[in-house]
């Protein structure tokens, strides 16, 4: 069923042999922007389909915050709190990054699908994706009805990170923990509306169960690191570790433990790819310039795998 699924995703998107123009818009923040790094190059290679992919992005931007964002906008034409990207995979330079809002996306195209999420923070607590979902569900409806509305699914922190671990700032759960509690809540919204899950975070907990686990060095262990040299980072695809100058010109070892590393991007990508024109992921033909070809094959196999899960 799921590959007779897939094959009508596809048959939609082609007329008479050439692909159609597919139109995509992100309602999002930095867990979404990012799949505008790899995807077009990957649909550029297939020669298969043609893809449109708009990024309307504020960092950390919540359900609520999108919501809001949207009423205000109606009242003030003006309010353009957001970053506006648009991909084209027939012409890989990046448009123009203007500044925009949501409503005028809405009002002024039509998209084929729209895809949704929580704020990474919010995403592994249902009660802070409602009544703010359904605030901007109704504004799809209203002003793109044509469009089918998606969810992506978000992902885990790397295990490091302060609210994963024991302490003040704990949030009460590990690594696991949060990607069930995710997943559950994603999952909770999709059935209660009809919504098809882009399965991102499903993905990346795959890949971390065939490669070896993150281990966060001691703070007696990073002290020895000078720069530009980096603790590694096993094979884990969210998070990276870099030197950030001080305001006194000193540099510091900092670290990002909850956004996707390039791998984490281009994985992130594939399950987009495979999911959006029903392909085989394990098929795609553009892989990344700093991954190895067997590591972009590994990535595609563990987005294979979520799609069928």
């Amino acid at each position: 069923m799921h590959k007779i699924i897939l094959t009508l995703a596809v048959l939609f998107f082609i007329t008479e042999g050439v692909a159609k123009e597919m139109k995509v818009l992100m309602i999002g923040n930095s867990f979404s922007i990012c799949v505008g790094k790899n995807l077009p190059q990957i649909v550029k290679a297939g020669k298969k389909h043609q893809l449109v992919l708009t990024s309307a992005y504020i960092g950390g931007c919540s359900l609520e915050t999108h919501a809001k964002n949207l009423k205000q906008a109606e009242s003030e034409p003006a309010f353009k709190p957001y970053q506006i990207d648009v991909w084209n995979s027939n012409d890989l330079r990046q448009g123009k990054r203007t500044k925009g809002n949501v409503l005028e996306l809405l009002k002024n195209n039509k998209y084929d699908i729209i895809t949704i999420q929580q704020a990474s923070h919010f995403s592994w607590n249902y009660a802070t994706y409602q009544p703010h979902a359904d605030t901007v569900i109704s504004y799809i409806r209203k002003f793109n009805p044509q469009a089918k509305i998606l969810i992506q699914q978000t992902w885990a922190y790397r295990s490091d990170d302060a609210r994963l671990q024991p302490g003040e700032n704990s949030w009460g759960f590990d690594q696991q923990g949060m990607h069930e509690r995710v997943r559950a809540a994603y999952h909770k919204l999709a059935a209660e509306k009809g919504f098809g899950i882009i399965p991102t975070g499903d993905a990346i907990a795959i890949y971390r169960q065939s490669t070896p686990a993150y281990k966060a060095l001691s703070a007696k262990e990073l002290a020895q690191y000078a720069n530009p040299d980096l603790p590694p980072m096993a094979k884990d695809i969210v998070g990276r570790d870099f030197w950030k100058k001080q305001k006194d010109g000193t540099m510091s070892l900092a670290a990002d433990r909850i956004h996707l590393n390039f791998k984490g991007e281009y994985l992130q990508a594939c399950v987009w790819y495979g999911y959006l024109f029903g392909e085989d992921p394990a098929e795609i033909r553009y892989e990344h310039p700093k991954i190895s070809s067997s590591e972009c094959k590994a990535l595609a196999a563990a987005a294979k795998k979520a799609l069928r899960k």
